[in-house]
């Protein structure tokens, strides 16, 4: 029995329509696993960043410098490059000689994470 032009039309188009279906599910995977992939690196950072602001606070309360105002800014740029700026508060450390100031900030700048395109500033908050 031969084939007329609909059946193989219907029979076309259920082929198409499967074939995106399946390049649908395999997309919405690989987005997904992007997805997870993004929140577990956004994670390590955070964690990395809690513990950046821990060591500031400890460092500063040793100093003398007891409840010391602290803020970590981040900009992440689009190919991941991380720049972070501390801004530390504290009157008795605005007070100091400007070179006794930079040596504190220094330290604050050292004690950043070492990872690959990450970048650290301090500074006194104006």
């Amino acid at each position: 029995m031969r084939k007329s032009w609909t059946d193989r039309l219907i029979w076309g188009l259920a082929a198409i329509v499967l074939a995106m279906a399946a390049a649908m599910c395999i997309t919405s995977g690989i987005k997904s696993q992007a997805a997870d992939t993004w929140k577990a690196q956004e994670a390590y950072y955070e964690q990395l960043e809690q513990d950046y602001i821990s060591r500031v606070q400890r460092f500063l309360e040793e100093q003398g410098y007891r409840n010391s105002g602290i803020m970590l800014n981040r900009v992440v740029d689009s190919d991941g490059q991380r720049s972070y700026k501390m801004l530390v508060h504290h009157g008795a450390l605005e007070r100091l000689e400007e070179e006794a100031q930079a040596s504190v900030l220094g330290q604050i700048e050292d004690m950043g994470f070492y990872v690959p395109g990450c970048s650290f500033t301090a500074q006194m908050l104006q």
